[in-house]
């Protein structure tokens, strides 16, 4: 509850009580709120793109399956970027085989939507 406070000199002073205000500030903080996740979901969505066209081309380059067509983020934090911004840091993980027959992990490192790294078991690219 907002309590709004006057003086008229004289030493009268009027205090009311505003349900009024109080909800319109509420409404307005909720859309930020849900604005800002709504920006957070369309930014990582991005993101996961990058890092599964990542891995799989390097899967194709090294003549490996990339399994599933996907990646599962395994690791989120903020960082700076180089040039000082705070950007989001994600680990995404997949898997690929030699052959086929086993599943092997690797992984992709972005900060933003730049990929840093892409590591398979045995290699860094």
């Amino acid at each position: 509850m907002v309590t709004l406070v006057g003086c008229f000199g004289f030493g009268y002073c009027v205090i009311a009580h505003c349900r009024l205000l109080q909800q319109p500030m509420m409404d307005f903080l909720v859309i930020i709120v849900l604005l800002a996740l709504l920006g957070f979901w369309w930014d990582s969505l991005g993101a996961r793109q990058a890092a599964r066209l990542a891995g799989r081309r390097v899967c194709e380059r090294e003549g490996l399956q990339f399994l599933d067509d996907t990646v599962a983020i395994s690791r989120l934090r903020l960082q700076r970027d180089s040039r000082g911004r705070m950007a989001f840091y994600r680990e995404y993980r997949f898997e690929y085989s030699l052959s086929g027959e086993e599943r092997l992990r690797g992984s992709v490192n972005l900060l933003g939507k730049q990929v840093l790294r892409v590591e398979l078991g045995w290699q860094e690219f």
